[in-house]
């Protein structure tokens, strides 16, 4: 049914439609170019709540966190050109990590009469879109009224089809303020479907079956997938009626970690597979290494990368070798697979065989991580993996999520992570400057009582220390444990590698990427944006009590900050 519009203005369309998205939280450093829009948010009692952030890419890494946490999109203001430009980088990320976000922009005025002299001409583009069409699922500006709902419910449905990915809307400064015309109406978008994912046809299914029920060691290489309650338990049945290990790479939360089939960090059981379904896995050749060339292997590859193929950066990976490439949801042929094997299910004994081993492999494993983590020490600083098992003892009973995590998710080794979207990842672009921002995010989405959890890299955090105050200032439940080893890891790394080629002294490997000189102090950077904190801490025992203590702080709704030094390279 159509609505009149009269009496209001062009940004109030705008925002009535963030309403009618179901979008809940919208997030943006301030900019004259959505003025408009930002008028009509404070004004409107049920609009999207505000979450200020001092920097652009602060806002559009709450939008990523919130998505993977949440499976919706989150809505973020970008301040014509220069807000652009300055979160383009985490647009990028988001893009890599197939995240949902509608990211609006206000440019203008187009109409060069209506610009101020100097300002609005360098804050104007002729296709503001230009510099991020390439890490963008669609872009639009809509130059009139008449076309923004349409426009909107495209960018919806492209933003929240697979594989999700971000869009851009852009709309003249103009057309937020001035008013909506008499006799304007607007049908709603809810006459629009969002597309379904691609699902495997009857033939796909009969040839996965049939390659899966002729394994000995099957593995399941888990992706994209699993995200949705029914798609998490899913994926937990397909495991145990084939009796196969997963190994879940960490793009989403897919698994349990404490399940007996969960093979992250065991990689004799890749080791050993003959098939491996891999499911929507775009990085698989960093995960079989050189066994995707292997005659004695068997991939399955299911995916739907190649739908989001683009040209300006190599983001789709290297091609692999398989037999049949599958384009198809994840979810979907998890289903469809499992469909068929419940009403053929495998000789139970061949299941119970697999299992049995597959069970003490894992068992033995995270037994040798505890002994190994717990056995740890090292001078002035506590071992990463003792950080670790010492952060999982102090979240024993409470509920929480891990928000930010080390690039090698270290925490699933140690970690009780069970439950559907318990795990947002890391920034998939490798973009520094997510970490704290996505954690941000993830809080939004939780319910009360429950906590997020971020093991934030020290380079990284420094990159946007500022989301420090937007945590503050919303009152956000996150515990943000500083990995600070005082260096860009990374970087002294490489240099440590290339310097032994070239038979350089091994010290000169921290030049141009050690924190030392001065030693940022974390706990006083946090205090001076209003965050309980403490640090920096040097050893397990007062990282015991200074986690209990910050456990508490984080319940009662705060954040919190522990300043931990770690060993470098």
């Amino acid at each position: 049914m159509s609505e009149p519009y009269g009496g209001r203005f062009g940004s109030d369309l705008i925002v009535d439609l963030l309403v009618d998205a179901g979008i809940e939280h919208v997030a943006f450093n301030p900019g004259a170019s959505f003025r408009g829009i930002h008028d009509s948010l404070v004004h409107r009692p049920d609009a999207p709540a505000i979450s200020l952030c001092l920097h652009e890419s602060i806002a559009v890494s709450m939008a990523q966190g919130y998505a993977k946490a949440s499976g919706k999109p989150m809505a973020a203001l970008l301040h014509n050109v220069v807000g652009l430009q300055n979160a383009s980088m985490s647009i990028y990320n988001a893009w890599c990590d197939r995240v949902p976000m509608l990211l609006l922009g206000g440019t203008g005025p187009k109409a060069t009469p209506n610009r101020r002299p100097w300002i609005d001409w360098i804050h104007t583009a002729s296709v503001q879109a230009g510099i991020v069409r390439d890490f963008v699922k669609w872009d639009d500006e809509p130059h009139d009224l008449g076309s923004v709902e349409e426009s909107f419910a495209r960018a919806l449905a492209a933003t929240t089809s697979v594989p999700e990915g971000p869009v851009y809307l852009c709309y003249d400064v103009d057309l937020q303020e001035n008013p909506v015309p008499d006799g304007f109406e607007r049908a709603g978008i809810g006459r629009y479907a969002i597309p379904t994912a691609p699902a495997p046809s009857t033939a796909d299914v009969a040839w996965l079956v049939d390659k899966l029920r002729g394994a000995e060691r099957p593995v399941l290489l888990a992706g994209y997938v699993g995200e949705r309650d029914d798609a998490f338990a899913a994926l937990v049945e397909l495991a145990e009626a084939l009796g196969a290990a997963v190994v879940d790479t960490g793009v989403r939360h897919a698994f349990p970690t404490t399940h007996p089939l969960a093979a992250t960090h065991v990689p004799e059981i890749l080791a050993a597979a003959d098939v491996v379904l891999a499911l929507d896995v775009e990085d698989i050749h960093s995960h079989l290494r050189t066994r995707y060339a292997d005659a004695g292997l068997t991939i399955l590859n299911v995916s739907t990368a190649n739908l989001k193929l683009r040209a300006w950066a190599h983001d789709y990976q290297a091609m692999v070798p398989a037999q049949r490439f599958i384009t198809a949801g994840a979810d979907a042929v998890v289903s469809a697979v499992l469909d068929r094997l419940r009403h053929t299910p495998l000789p139970a004994e061949v299941v119970a065989e697999r299992v049995a081993r597959t069970a003490a492999t894992t068992a033995a494993a995270r037994a040798t991580w505890q002994a190994h983590a717990r056995s740890s020490t090292a001078d002035g600083a506590v071992p990463l993996e003792r950080m670790l098992a010492e952060l999982g003892s102090s979240l024993s009973g409470v509920d929480f999520v891990l928000g930010g995590a080390t690039n090698g998710r270290h925490e699933h080794k140690f970690l009780s992570l069970d439950r559907p979207r318990q795990y947002t990842g890391w920034a998939a672009g490798g973009g520094l400057g997510y970490g704290l921002g996505g954690a941000l995010g993830t809080a939004l989405a939780q319910e009360p009582g429950t906590i997020t959890v971020d093991v934030q890299a020290d380079g990284d955090l420094l990159f946007l220390p500022s989301a420090l105050w937007t945590a503050a200032h919303q009152s956000l439940p996150v515990l943000i444990l500083v990995n600070n080893n005082r260096q860009y890891g990374n970087t002294v790394e490489h240099a440590a590698k290339i310097g032994a080629r070239r038979g350089h002294d091994p010290a000169s490997r921290y030049v141009g990427a050690g924190l030392t000189d001065p030693a940022v102090d974390f706990s006083g950077l946090a205090r001076s944006y209003g965050v309980w904190s403490s640090g920096p801490i040097a050893d397990p025992e007062t990282l015991q009590e200074r986690l209990a203590e910050a456990v508490k702080v984080v319940s009662s709704g705060k954040p919190a900050l522990l300043d931990v030094l770690t060993p470098g390279f």
